[in-house]
Order: structure tokens, then sequence, then C-alpha cells
């Protein structure tokens, strides 16, 4: 019982579902979509979360801001060495607001020393996958009848893919 396929029956016979890989490309498909058509909707936190990061990344953060905005993240610096996260993406909802920002935190470390910033879908891409990695459902997370239905509904509903964003298949 290690909790990390779905077994679903074909026409050809069966198919081995991947749920981490699966839930991971549904997540990416559905940020870049949003993103796509004007911006990530936000999901107001009920409390404002202070998350600790390094001075040069809350710096980083400062200058983003109207980057991470349509990203679907309200945060801003609070003091030198922290943010203050009001919002995260609406799609992440429930998911650990200071791991996503530590997320984001470090896309914007890594583009900035290519020389880049936020705005372009490869960046955006970058991003969304490593949102959606974080985010996704884990091998040996136990899913319920109906969660296991709402994922495979799911895969139905974005363009096909066979791997996660980073190249693990999600389904044989």
């Amino acid at each position: 019982a290690l909790a990390t396929y779905l077994v679903a029956e074909t026409a050809d016979g069966i198919v081995l579902i991947d749920q981490h890989a699966a839930h991971e490309r549904v997540l990416y498909e559905r940020l870049r979509s949003a993103w796509g058509a004007g911006g990530v909707e936000r999901q107001p936190l009920l409390l404002t979360e202070v998350v600790d990061l390094s001075p040069d990344r809350v710096a980083r953060i400062g200058a983003a801001q109207d980057e991470l905005l349509r990203l679907g993240f309200e945060v801003e610096p609070f003091g030198e060495s922290a943010v203050a996260v009001r919002a995260i993406p609406a799609l992440l909802a429930g998911r650990d607001p200071a791991g996503l920002v530590r997320d984001a935190a470090d896309q914007l470390a890594t583009r900035a020393g290519e020389g880049a910033a936020l705005r372009g879908p490869e960046a955006a891409d970058h991003l969304f996958a490593s949102l959606a990695c974080h985010a996704a459902r884990r091998a040996g997370d136990r899913l319920e009848l109906r969660e296991q239905q709402a994922l495979l509904e799911a895969l139905d509903a974005i363009p096909w893919a066979p791997t996660c964003p980073h190249g693990r298949p999600v389904a044989v």
C-alpha cells in the first residue's frame, strides 16, 4: 500500500497514473492558463504571514511586486530580512504560504542571476513548475475515491502532456 499510483481500466488494458506527476501537471497547466489570461487569481490569507528570508531575497521580492501580483502573490518586504504575505495563488490555497513564497524568491534569485525577470512566459513556466511540484499531492498521500475521480477528470480537462513539467511520466 504505497499510495503512489491510480490504476484505471481502458479498452486496451490498464493504465497506471502517477498521482504526484498527474496532480503536478494539472496545477502547472491551470497556473499557466490563468497567467496567460491576464493574471493568476489571488486567495487572500485570513492573517498576514511573515516569512523570514535573506536580505537579498527580500530586496528581489520588493523589486518584483508587480510581477508577483500577476503570478498570484501579494507579498511585500517587512523589514530587512522578512516579507509579509497577504495572498497566494488561489489555485494553491491550502498550501504552505511560506514554502510558496520561498519558491518564488528562489526563482527570482535564479532569474536575476541569469539577467532575467519573471515577466516572460519562460520565467513564469519555471516558477509554475516549481510551485506545482511543491504543492502537488505526494506519493504516499491516500486519495479518497472522490479525489481520485477529480484528479482523473482534471487530467482530461487540460492539454495532454505525457510528463510532469520536470519530465516524470504521468501515466504508463
